[in-house]
C-alpha cells in the first residue's frame, strides 16, 4: 500500500481526503477561469474581479488600471471599492450605497455633503483640492475612510473611471513608509470562503451595458470567443493532467504469468516471467497489444520477441484458431507491468485518453436517454468521495480522474443551459444567423434565472449524495 493510500485509510483520511478534492476542483476551475480572464483582456473587455471560490472574501488584491496618488485622512479600513460619482456643491443626489463620492474640497457644503454620502451607504470618500485645516480634522472623524486628492488628479481619475470601478488601497513602499493610491479599472484578484468553483467578473456581462468595456460592447464573435475559452482551457488541461499520471505510474510492459502446457506457447519455448516486446510487426506495451496481435496472427507462424532475464529471445509460434476453452489461442496467461511511463509513450497515450474522456459525457447520455444506463448526478459532496477514493488507489489515479472531471466540466459548461457558457453562445449564434440581438438585460435576466434553476439542483443532488453516503 502506498503512503498516501495508509494515510488516507487511517482516522485521518477525511482530512487528507478533503484538501487533495478541493485542490483538484479548484485547478480545473482555476484553469476554466484563465481561459475567460485572458480572452476578455485580449479583446479589451474590463474584468472586474477573477475569484476562486465564492463570497465571502478570504483575501484579494487589486492588480492594473491606472493609479492615483492620495492622502489617507482615516483610520478606517481603507481597501474599498465602487463606482466613483461626483458630488460637488450640495448636489442632492441621494443615490450613493457602495460608491465613492468625489467631494470638492473647497465647497462650503464639504462636511455636509460628506455626511450626507455616509448616512447614504458610500463606501468612501475622495476630498478633491482640500484647503480647509478644519475641514482635514472633521472629516478624519467619519465612519468611513476619507482620502484626499489634487483637484487635477481628481478630474482624471472622473474622466478615467466612466462605467468602471475605483478600488483604494493602500501598501507599503522599500523604506517601510504606507502609501496610498486609488486604482480605476483595476482587476480584483480574490481567494474566497467556500472552496468550490469561482468565476470571472466582467463589466457589461449583468448591467452597465453600455460602459467603456463591457463584455456586451464587444461584436458577437468576440463575445463567442470569450465564452469558448473557458471550456476550451479545460479540453486543453485534460492530457497534461494524463501525461502527469501517466507518468507517475502507467502499463510500461506485459509478462508472462503462467503457460499452458502443450500448448503453443510452450512448445515455442515460451516461460513465465518472459516479458513480451514484440508479436510480429507489433511493440508490445499494454494487454490489449498482446490480444489484439495474437488474434491477428492465429492460424499462422509469428515471431514472438521477448526478453528473458537480461537476453533478448526470438520465439516461433502458431497462435490456434480454435483454442480449447479458456485457454486462449496461444496458451498464456499475462499480467501487466506498471512503472513511469516515458514521455514519448505517456503523449500518445494522453491523446487517445482525451478522445475517449470527451466521448464518454455523450455517450453516458446517449445511453441514459435509449433507457439502457441509468444516469447518475453527483454533487461536490459526490466528488469529494470519488477523490477521495482514487486517492486510496495512488496518485496516478487522482490525475486521471482530474482529467476525466476536466473534460466533463468543459462539456457541461458547454450545454446551453441558460447562465453557463454554452446558454450565453446560444444567444450569440442567434445573433450571428439572424443578425438580431436579444436585449442585454432581457438576456441577464434569463440567465439569472437559469443559475438560480441550476443552483437548487445542485442542493438536491448534494442532499442525495450525503444520504447515499450516510447509508453506505
Amino acid at each position: 500500500m502506498n503512503p498516501l493510500a495508509a494515510l488516507l485509510n487511517s482516522e485521518a483520511g477525511l482530512l487528507v481526503t478533503l484538501p487533495v478534492a478541493l485542490a483538484v476542483l479548484s485547478v480545473i476551475v482555476f484553469v476554466h477561469e484563465l481561459g475567460h480572464f485572458v480572452a476578455a483582456r485580449r479583446f479589451g473587455v474590463h474584468v472586474k474581479e477573477f475569484a476562486i471560490g465564492f463570497p465571502p472574501r478570504l483575501k484579494s488584491v487589486f492588480r492594473g488600471g491606472n493609479a492615483y496618488p492620495a492622502v489617507r485622512l482615516t483610520d478606517a479600513p481603507i481597501e474599498i471599492s465602487g463606482r466613483l460619482v461626483r458630488l460637488w456643491s450640495g448636489d442632492p443626489a441621494s443615490n450613493l450605497a457602495r460608491t465613492v463620492v468625489v467631494l470638492d474640497g473647497e465647497s462650503s457644503y464639504l462636511r455636509a455633503d460628506a455626511a450626507h454620502a455616509a448616512a447614504n451607504s458610500a463606501s468612501g470618500l475622495v476630498v478633491a483640492g482640500l484647503q480647509s485645516v478644519q475641514d482635514a480634522i472633521e472629516l478624519a472623524k467619519m465612519p468611513i475612510p476619507v482620502l484626499a486628492v489634487g483637484r487635477d488628479d481628481a478630474a482624471a481619475m472622473l474622466a478615467d473611471a466612466a462605467g468602471r470601478e475605483a478600488a483604494i488601497q493602500t501598501s507599503r513602499n522599500q523604506a517601510g513608509a504606507e502609501e496610498t493610491c486609488i486604482r480605476i479599472g483595476a482587476t480584483r484578484f480574490a481567494l474566497n470562503v467556500v472552496p468550490l468553483g469561482g468565476y470571472v467578473r466582467m463589466t457589461g456581462e449583468n448591467d452597465e451595458f453600455d460602459a467603456p468595456g463591457s463584455f456586451t460592447a464587444r461584436p458577437a464573435w468576440q463575445r463567442g470567443l470569450i465564452l469558448l475559452a473557458g471550456p476550451l482551457m479545460n479540453v486543453l488541461l485534460t492530457p497534461l493532467l494524463f501525461v502527469v499520471a501517466a507518468m507517475i505510474a502507467d502499463v510500461t510492459g506485459s509478462v508472462v504469468a503462467d503457460v499452458v502446457p502443450d500448448s503453443p506457447a510452450a512448445r515455442a519455448g515460451l516461460r513465465e516471467g518472459d516479458q513480451l516486446l514484440r508479436i510480429g510487426e507489433r511493440d508490445i506495451v499494454s494487454l490489449t497489444d498482446v490480444r489484439d496481435s495474437v488474434q491477428a496472427a492465429a492460424g499462422r507462424q509469428v515471431t514472438i520477441v521477448v526478453r528473458r532475464q537480461e537476453t533478448e529471445l526470438a520465439l516461433v509460434a502458431t497462435p490456434r484458431l480454435s483454442p480449447p476453452p479458456g485457454q486462449g489461442a496461444l496458451g498464456i496467461r499475462m499480467r501487466a507491468t506498471l512503472g513511469p511511463a516515458p514521455i514519448h509513450v505517456a503523449v500518445p497515450r494522453a491523446v487517445q485518453r482525451t478522445w475517449d474522456a470527451l466521448l464518454l459525457l455523450p455517450r453516458v447520455i446517449g445511453e441514459a436517454m435509449a433507457g439502457t444506463q441509468q444516469l447518475e448526478l453527483a454533487g461536490p459532496v459526490g466528488i469529494v468521495q470519488t477523490v477521495g477514493i482514487a486517492a486510496q488507489q495512488g496518485p496516478e489515479i487522482v490525475f486521471i480522474l482530474a482529467a476525466f472531471l476536466s473534460a466533463q466540466i468543459g462539456l457541461l459548461n458547454l450545454m446551453p443551459w441558460p447562465g453557463l457558457d454554452g446558454g450565453r453562445l446560444v444567444f450569440v449564434l442567434f445573433e450571428l444567423l439572424t443578425g438580431r440581438r436579444v436585449p442585454p438585460r432581457r438576456e441577464a435576466a434569463f440567465h439569472f434565472v437559469g443559475i438560480v434553476v441550476l443552483l437548487t439542483l445542485v442542493v438536491f443532488i448534494t442532499v442525495g449524495d450525503v444520504q447515499r453516503i450516510a447509508g453506505t
